[in-house]
């Protein structure tokens, strides 16, 4: 057990050191040690206690250097866990095939609004409005949960927009009823032929 400077016990992984402050730390699942420094002694004890709590139940650890990729694994895994399967098969597709080669390897508090623009505008050309929408919802979604969390202090797709229209319901071509006759009818045929050639 550490010890204050007037020799009076701290608790164990905590001591107060010769400036004043008191130190304390621990030793995480990856052998590495963990230390931090504080002005009062019960703010010591606090962050102490959480610390090992999050290492016990593996809890995300939050760091200033902590990627894009590191938030997106924990929060695809532990957040929106609960997710109908196809919901969670787009996020991951959106962001493996969009949002991952831009962002993904950046600090998450380096992110700012024009790297967010630029995901969407290196899909303008090859994708369709509605998938250009699916990797803008994905990554909204994700960073709004690392605001909620305090992973970061303001959410980076603050007045971001995509301009690419969705296909609307009235640019959809559906066939007459007279059409849908022929249709049948050709595919009737095909059949017809198909059969006799077997």
């Amino acid at each position: 057990m550490g010890k204050n400077l007037k020799g009076k016990e701290c608790g164990k992984g905590i001591y107060q050191r010769k400036d004043g402050l008191y130190s304390a730390r621990y030793y995480a699942k990856n052998s590495k040690r963990k230390e931090k420094y504080f002005e009062t002694l019960p703010k010591a004890k606090n962050w102490l206690a959480d610390a090992r709590y999050e290492e016990r139940h593996n809890l995300i650890v939050t760091s200033p250097d902590m990627t894009v990729d590191k938030w997106f694994e924990y929060w695809i895994e532990n957040i929106v866990c609960d997710l109908a399967s196809n919901t969670k098969r787009n996020y991951q597709e959106r962001y493996k095939w969009n949002i991952q080669p831009v962002i993904g390897a950046m600090c998450i508090d380096d992110v700012k609004p024009m790297h967010c623009k630029a995901v969407l505008n290196r899909m303008e050309t090859t994708y369709a409005g509605s998938t250009i929408r699916q990797a803008y919802i994905t990554m909204g979604t994700m960073l709004k949960s690392a605001v909620m969390n305090d992973i970061i202090a303001k959410h980076p797709m603050n007045g971001v927009r995509y301009t690419k229209p969705v296909q609307a319901v009235d640019d959809i071509k559906y066939l007459t009823v007279d059409e849908q006759e022929k249709f049948l009818e050709a595919a009737a045929q095909s059949r017809v032929l198909a059969s006799r050639t077997t």
